[in-house]
Parts: C-alpha cells; sequence; structure tokens
C-alpha cells in the first residue's frame, strides 16, 4: 500500500530490514518482544522473525537497545509486513511504564546484482 510495485517485489532483488530501539525507565525494569511476518496477498505467513531480548532490571540501565533483522531471499508472493510489539514492565504497577519504544522502521532495500 505503500507504493511498492508487486514485480519488484517478486523480483528475488530485494531486501526487507526492520528495526526498533527499545528501553526501560531508570527505575522500572521492562521485557519486549517483536514479531515481524511477511504476508502474502491473503495475509498469510510466509516467514517470519521474532525477538525475546534479555529483560532490562530496575535501576541497571537507561540507555536503549536494537534489535534489527533482515529478510532476503524469500520468494515470490510477498505484499504485506505485520510489525508488532510487546512490552510491559517487570513491577506491575499500574500506569505508563512499560518498554519505550522509538525509531522503529520496515525499509525495503534493492539489491545491486
Amino acid at each position: 500500500m505503500e507504493g511498492m510495485w508487486q514485480e519488484l517485489l517478486d523480483s528475488a532483488q530485494i531486501e526487507i530490514c526492520v528495526a526498533d530501539w527499545w528501553g526501560a525507565r531508570e527505575n522500572c525494569g521492562c521485557i519486549y518482544r517483536l514479531r515481524v511476518r511477511l504476508l502474502d496477498v491473503y495475509e498469510n505467513e510466509v516467514v517470519k522473525f521474532s525477538a525475546s531480548p534479555n529483560p532490562v532490571l530496575q535501576w541497571t540501565e537507561r540507555g536503549c537497545r536494537q534489535v534489527s533483522h533482515v529478510f532476503t531471499n524469500f520468494g515470490k508472493g510477498i505484499r504485506y509486513v505485520s510489525f508488532e510489539q510487546y512490552g510491559r514492565d517487570t513491577r506491575s504497577w499500574v500506569g505508563h511504564y512499560g518498554a519505550l519504544v522509538t525509531h522503529s522502521s520496515v525499509k525495503v532495500r534493492i539489491r545491486l546484482s
């Protein structure tokens, strides 16, 4: 839906690159998960990537971490990308805690032969 034509998607000359930055508040740890699925025209899963990095513990760090993956050689018929994130805090606090997520991206790169 974002302007990629079917012939290019089916040419086997592209890569689909996904990335996400995540982290925790300093005073509350978090758990983060990412699941990305490449889907066909009927929204059936063709290939997937998932990541469940180790949780960030309370009071241990404040920086962001990156999760990324590059899909290659996935064959013909890909029409959609499903990008799902999950995050929650490790303390079960009420409110806006949990994983902090930023700079999520899905990029299509053309491979030069």
